[in-house]
């Protein structure tokens, strides 16, 4: 199995076009303590993203999904350290963080830099996120926790009069649209009067492959929605040495594809047909298989350039949860792969790997194993 030749296709796409944000707080103003790194121990966000992934699909099991376990987590730190200490320790449990021995008064600051420090270097991937969160007027909100709230977690805090649901969503959309220079907007459809908070986060990733595909080679190629709908889609292609596995229990091909910024993306490719056999497998595998190493195999890869969006709402008790996020997969990598000892073989006969038909996705942060995004791609025309 190591070292046999792969000739691999991947869709180029971009997931989630109306999560593309700044909304970072504006360092001048409000510097940063030094985030040293956190361990691998700190976070294992598997659980969390998967009972999301259920949450998700469950309403509607053929629609693209995408989302963001680790950024979502950041802002419901910051809840969660507000709440009383049972509940607090419920819900950091439940986010997958371990739970750390420290002062009350440094507890902020312990769980946000540790956070933070999980996320891809941006000199080497491009990660764009920030958080809103829109308070009751009603509600007595300290000054203290507005200040910790955009120093500490990326999130800026606004009194809004939900009594008002004409003023209150003009509000909301206004300041949406002002932090994501105007790439989201009309976030909620209906607000109830009695609302007490909604937190919006939303986060744009651009990586790098560590080796590059060429972008002669993308062509247009049909996408199988199912085996009577064929969509044609631009796939790019590259010959090389791929981690890849098959699974039989998951009916799947499970390709590893790494970034330049210690970051991985994971592709399952269930058999045809199988996609729900793959979920319901996925959600009992333990994690681990994905953040170990696979045997090399060598050969091309056939993949689709995505370029699509993806919201999500999450129900939290009387509350709500609005995510959208942004994953572009395009040729762009940090390096060219040396493969002159493959260019004699031909490759009329290599093994070929074609995601050119429905998959799911991993991409995770390799040093902690946590897990920055998942989703799957049902339909790459499809714009959510």
């Amino acid at each position: 199995m190591a070292h046999s030749i792969l000739s691999l296709w991947l869709l180029v796409v971009g997931l989630g076009p109306h999560a593309c944000g700044r909304g970072v707080p504006d360092q001048k103003n409000h510097p940063m303590p030094e985030i040293p790194s956190a361990s691998s121990t700190f976070l294992n966000n598997s659980h969390f993203a998967f009972s999301l992934y259920r949450q998700m699909v469950a309403p509607n099991p053929d629609r693209n999904v995408l989302f963001s376990p680790l950024s979502f987590s950041i802002p419901l730190t910051l809840l969660a350290l507000q709440a009383r200490p049972e509940v607090r320790t419920q819900v950091l449990k439940g986010l997958g963080l371990s739970l750390a021995e420290v002062p009350e008064k440094q507890a902020h600051v312990y769980y946000s830099q540790q956070l933070r420090s999980l996320l891809p270097s941006p000199e080497e991937c491009h990660i764009d996120m920030g958080n809103l969160l829109f308070v009751s007027k009603k509600q007595k909100v300290l000054q203290k926790f507005i200040d910790t709230a955009q120093n500490l977690y990326l999130t800026e805090v606004f009194l809004t009069s939900f009594e008002n649901e004409h003023l209150a969503k003009d509000e909301m959309d206004y300041f949406t649209r002002k932090k994501t220079h105007g790439k989201i907007g009309n976030l909620v459809q209906e607000l109830d009067k009695d609302t007490v908070l909604i937190l919006t986060n939303y986060i744009f990733f651009k990586g790098k492959w560590r080796h590059s595909f060429d972008p002669k080679l993308t062509v247009t190629r049909p996408f199988w929605v199912s085996e009577d709908l064929a969509i044609p889609v631009p796939t790019m292609q590259r010959m090389g040495r791929f981690r890849l596995r098959h699974f039989p229990h998951l009916h799947s091909h499970v390709l590893r594809l790494p970034y330049s910024c210690n970051t991985t993306a994971v592709f399952i490719l269930p058999d045809m047909g199988k996609v729900r056999e793959t979920e319901e497998a996925l959600m009992k595998e333990d994690f681990d298989t994905w953040t170990q190493p696979f045997p090399l195999r060598v050969g091309l890869d056939h993949a689709l350039i995505i370029k699509q969006g993806s919201s999500n709402t999450v129900n939290l008790g009387p509350s709500k949860a609005e995510h959208r996020a942004e994953l572009t997969v395009d040729e762009e990598g940090a390096e060219e792969e040396d493969v002159s000892d493959l260019q004699d073989l031909d490759k009329n006969f290599l093994p070929a790997l074609h995601f050119n038909r429905p998959f799911l996705l991993l991409v995770f942060e390799e040093g902690s194993r946590s897990l920055l995004f998942m989703g799957k791609v049902l339909n790459p025309k499809i714009v959510l």
